[in-house]
């Protein structure tokens, strides 16, 4: 199988389930709506985390963090506390990160810090969580701390314990497979994320939105960006 364009320019997407996806375009935030992109306006987002459950969450460029209520015509609504990034496996799995590179994940409604800095952090709806630090070494949380994984990475998405990818310094492609990464070939991508179904969308170096339907287990997989 090979990737698939669809129209649209963004600079940051990040998918749900598969009719879940969402991205920003200069700061402005839109879901896809099979044809076209919907705004979902009122919020001007630096950061976006879509869950398994279809919470939408974001973070602006002053940090201040916001959750989506009643879909795309509903209300950005004001969440306590200073994040630059955020994560969303779903309402029960909240991480993100502060301006520094502190961690923090959610319960109910509170922060608690985690031991660590990261840069970037990513959660699935089963918890998994992974994250990357300033220097790309990559990490993956155990319940008290964080383990050290083999690689490096300069962004990392988690969609389920199975489901992983990254991208590096080069913007090559890596999935994490039988506790090692496989490089998917051909494929250049500046921002990636995956479904909890497996399949994997992208934006590249022109801001261009390509996805690729596709199992993530297969024994072969070719990227044609």
């Amino acid at each position: 199988m090979s990737w698939k364009q669809i129209n649209g320019f963004l600079q940051l997407l990040d998918i749900g389930s598969e009719s879940e996806l969402w991205g920003i375009d200069d700061c402005q935030v839109f879901k896809w709506n099979i044809k076209s992109w919907l705004h979902a306006k009122g919020v001007l987002a630096s950061s976006l985390a879509v869950g398994a459950d279809n919470s939408i969450w974001c973070t602006t460029k002053d940090h201040k963090i916001y959750r989506l209520v009643g879909g795309i015509d509903g209300k950005w609504m004001r969440v306590d506390g200073f994040l630059k990034q955020i994560a969303v496996g779903d309402e029960n799995n909240i991480w993100g990160i502060n301006s520094k590179d502190e961690v923090f994940y959610r319960r109910g409604n509170i922060w608690i810090q985690a031991p660590g800095n990261l840069s970037q952090v990513s959660v699935a709806a089963d918890g998994t969580c992974w994250g990357v630090n300033s220097n790309h070494e990559i990490f993956r949380w155990n319940g008290e701390g964080w383990d050290s994984i083999d690689g490096n990475l300069i962004q990392i998405k988690v969609a389920s314990i199975r489901h992983v990818i990254g991208i590096n310094h080069k913007h090559e492609v890596f999935l994490w497979k039988n506790g090692d990464w496989k490089m998917i070939e051909g494929g250049l991508l500046k921002h990636v994320s995956i479904s909890p179904e497996g399949n994997v969308w992208g934006i590249n170096e022109k801001d261009e939105i390509w996805y690729l339907m596709n199992n993530v287990d297969d024994d072969e997989i070719y990227f044609n960006v």
